[in-house]
């Protein structure tokens, strides 16, 4: 059997970008060959005499009555409580020290919390629910700052009955991991795994792990046996995917953005001074802590979602290298960057506590990555199931990256109640169920059911970056969402908005996939109810350059028109999908 590092030196070989120049695939082809050695040196000390080994899943029979889960971040976190309630014991390996023991500081962008990904929550019932959202704030739509320092609001939902929750990712892990301690699971801090570790071993479940472990400075090698199945929700960088494409039985795409991210922290206000939508010039108002602000500039945009303590958590996006307008230019010089926040953000100077405080963390604050992750198989047979980032990381412009994750849990807890449990109703375990060829169902089901939606929140993140950064500035864009919240109200569930579809749906087969294809159809109704509307910034009569004037074009929408498309085009694919729309809510 050829070893992992000579697989690895193989799929390489064989994985020729013709859209590459001859030196550029002889310098990928070196690497390769140089990966190669390493991992098979890396298996090497593994497989050696005096490495730890231990074994875990080892049950009576046919019950397999344990669950090894690797991350705990939120969805490892949710996960693994998910099973405890199951009656599963539950082993949580993380590569990292116990979060709990670290400040909260760095790379973190605040998550938006909805419904679609809340039901997971919910359904573990007591207190839980109320619990998480007494960590969160309400978000009810986006603040727009424009250029001009003028700002609008634009609402995500019906009515203020519909909102997002903003919430530290810090404060969430360490709430959603007490929690997981406090319902029993063991967990192995500081336990990094190689990408050696071994998933192709005869048989159906089962496999070996291989960790580093201990302090930085005394690190030790563990083989992990394992007879059980394990899910991996390891993260966008997930070591488990990576050795599932070494092994030959997953391909994956990763593709980084250009444009990189630094979080930037704004300092409680004080009353009265939010800096929110004022509804001056016949707007809608909106109160600063209850807003998604964002400043767009078109290649560029700055974001802040409010904290509990009155506090902001702002993240800036552009791109990572470049001559100007990069995070390596204003790096560079103090008053490069002094030049650029005066040019694009001098009305948020003052909010993020005056130009040497705004300068200085958009220096010396670390740059993040932002990438989309693909995987073309998330399970093998019961022997591993991916899911979360592991499988299908996002860019954040969707805020879903947390709540397709959560919305994996529940699945994968509703499928092991079926093909595992008793059915739908103790959410209990059934042991002469828990075989390794009724978790290959399930984790088959679960792969079928979730990659389609995957892909498609996937590909509508990368989407919403372009709205977000540039078209929210667009007067004529802002008009045309006031008019699809204008007919979602008028039509009742006849009409929701994708964006509505995506955070609050989930049931009712509004799903991810669904929502995006409903949405196409929602666009193309309307660009001809809107056809009407001038260019944006236009100084002549009938403009929509003023909030009145904006205000006077969604009125002039024909809602007879409106009705006849609805019914002509929407109606019948809604029929098509079987979408039921009465379960969008909050």
């Amino acid at each position: 059997m050829a070893s992992h590092g000579q697989k690895w030196k193989c799929a390489a070989e064989n994985a020729e970008d013709m859209s590459l120049t001859p030196a550029e695939r002889a310098e990928l082809r070196a690497k390769g060959e140089a990966r190669a050695r390493q991992l098979e040196e890396e298996e090497r000390l593994f497989m050696a005499d005096d490495v730890e080994e231990i074994e875990v899943g080892g049950g009576s029979g046919d019950d397999c009555h344990e669950m090894v889960v690797l991350g705990a971040g939120l969805v490892g976190c949710l996960c693994a409580v998910v099973l405890l309630r199951k009656g599963f014991k539950v082993k949580v390996f993380e590569r990292y020290a116990d979060l709990r023991s670290i400040p909260s500081v760095g790379r973190s962008i605040n998550l938006s919390v909805t419904s679609r990904g809340l039901r997971a929550i919910r359904a573990l019932g007591g207190t839980l629910y109320d619990d998480l959202l007494g960590l969160a704030t309400k978000v009810r739509g986006r603040i727009i700052h424009l250029a001009d320092g003028n700002t609008v609001f634009q609402r995500y939902g019906k009515d203020d009955s519909e909102c997002n929750y903003s919430v530290s990712r810090y404060e969430l892990n360490a709430f959603l991991l007490d929690l997981a301690a406090r319902e029993g699971a063991e967990v192995h801090f500081d336990h990094i795994l190689s990408e050696t570790s071994d998933f192709s071993r005869d048989g159906n479940m089962g496999c070996v792990l291989h960790f580093l472990h201990g302090s930085d400075q005394h690190k030790a090698r563990k083989r992990v046996k394992v007879l059980c199945p394990v899910i991996a929700c390891d993260g966008a960088g997930s070591r488990v995917r990576h050795a599932l494409g070494h092994q030959g039985l997953t391909t994956y795409t990763e593709k980084l953005l250009t444009r990189g991210y630094k979080e930037v922290l704004f300092p409680n206000p004080g009353e009265g001074n939010d800096f929110g939508c004022k509804g001056e010039d016949g707007g809608e108002p909106c109160h600063g802590q209850y807003g998604l602000h964002i400043w767009p500039r078109g290649d560029h945009m700055l974001m802040a979602l409010a904290n509990r303590d009155g506090s902001f958590t702002g993240t800036i996006y552009m791109d990572s290298k470049g001559p100007t307008d990069s995070f390596d230019a204003l790096a560079a010089s103090h008053e490069n960057c002094k030049d650029f926040l005066a040019k694009h953000y001098g009305h948020a100077v003052p909010c993020v506590g005056g130009m040497d405080n705004f300068v200085k963390q958009l220096t010396d604050n670390p740059n993040g990555i932002l990438g989309t992750v693909w995987t073309s198989r998330w399970a093998v047979e019961a022997k591993v199931l991916l899911i979360g980032d592991a499988s299908h990381a996002m860019v954040p412009f969707f805020g879903q990256g947390c709540n397709c994750g959560f919305e994996d849990v529940r699945w994968l807890s509703t499928l092991l109640d079926e093909h595992c449990g008793h059915g739908t109703t103790s959410g209990l375990r059934c042991p002469e169920k828990c075989t390794a060829d009724n978790f290959s169902a399930c984790f088959r089901k679960l792969e079928e059911a979730r990659k389609p939606n995957a892909d498609a929140i996937c590909d509508m993140a990368l989407e919403n970056f372009v709205e977000m950064c540039d078209k929210t500035g667009d007067r004529k864009f802002q008009a045309m969402k006031r008019v699809e919240n204008r007919l979602e109200n008028h039509f009742g569930n006849k009409f929701r908005s994708r964006y509505a579809m995506v955070c609050y749906g989930g049931e009712g087969n509004v799903s991810y996939s669904n929502a995006m294809a409903l949405g196409m159809t929602q666009n193309e109704i309307l660009d001809r109810l809107c056809s009407h509307m001038m260019a944006p910034n236009c100084d002549s009569a009938g403009n929509i350059g003023s909030e009145e004037a904006m205000q006077a074009q969604v009125e002039l929408v024909d809602m007879d028109l409106a009705s006849k498309l609805i019914d002509e085009m929407l109606v019948p694919e809604q029929q098509k999908l079987g979408i039921d729309l009465t379960t969008v809510c909050h």
